[in-house]
């Protein structure tokens, strides 16, 4: 991690943090004090200052994981932003990170986690959705809300959007080609990513396609917040998916 001396850093919970630019996008990296010899790593890829405590980012350092993000949100998880993202995950790589990622996709995190592991099947070693965005045309939201910035961002009608294999609720096939393990959390009363019109609708696609993941719904519950007060099982989820590979 020599590269890493280089780069602003920073106490953040306890640990080491490294501040970079990464192709004109901020990105950081956090160390653990006793890094583990396969360099498992996680990478929240949205909002990693919410919740970190209770979505397992803590725990997970003081097991040995190295922590990353890169803020591509102003692409929406376009073609562009996905190969970002897929670089800057060569380059931890290169550092001498593991080659796959354990994925933390909180609301637009999940949106993120999907589009890149879709796209990148083999640089993804699980993935945890917490009240996920996955529907790039979600029409539960207001009418001049709806996709705006995707549709910039993609260049595409809300239409095209609907249909496009670029929308994670359209192709969900790699992930399950590449058997990557999946731990869905929804908060039943979600009033900002409808469930209904996002999860449910992911989780009927995942099953009709022979996906493994494991799924927590919480009945009284919105949107925020993230994570669990006892974050055992979402821990445990992510080191037994290391133990079985």
């Amino acid at each position: 991690m020599n590269e890493l001396e280089q780069r602003k850093s920073s106490e953040w919970y306890g640990f080491t943090r490294h501040d970079f630019e990464f192709e004109g996008y901020h990105a950081f990296i956090v160390e653990p004090h006793a890094p583990v010899p396969d360099g498992r790593w996680s990478w929240c890829t949205m909002w990693p200052e919410a919740f970190v405590h209770r979505v397992g980012v803590t725990s997970l350092l003081a097991l040995g994981y190295h922590h990353a993000h890169i803020d591509v949100f102003a692409t929406r998880a376009n073609p562009d932003g996905v190969a970002v993202m897929h670089r800057f995950h060569d380059y931890l790589v290169s550092l001498g990170m593991a080659p796959k990622a354990n994925l933390i996709g909180m609301s637009w995190g999940g949106f993120f986690s999907l589009r890149y592991a879709e796209t990148y099947p083999q640089d993804v070693c699980a993935i945890y959705l917490d009240a996920p965005v996955c529907d790039a045309a979600d029409p539960s939201q207001p009418a001049e809300h709806r996709s705006f910035s995707i549709r910039e961002a993609w260049k595409m009608t809300t239409d095209e959007i609907c249909r496009s294999p670029l929308n994670p609720l359209n192709n969900v096939q790699p992930i399950v080609a590449a058997d990557i393990p999946i731990y869905a959390v929804t908060g039943e009363d979600d009033q900002v990513v409808s469930v209904w019109h996002n999860f449910n609708v992911l989780e009927l696609r995942l099953k009709a396609a022979g996906a493994k993941f494991t799924v927590v719904r919480r009945d009284a519950w919105g949107h925020h917040p993230h994570g669990f007060d006892d974050i055992t099982d979402i821990v445990r989820f992510h080191e037994s998916v290391h133990d079985a590979r």
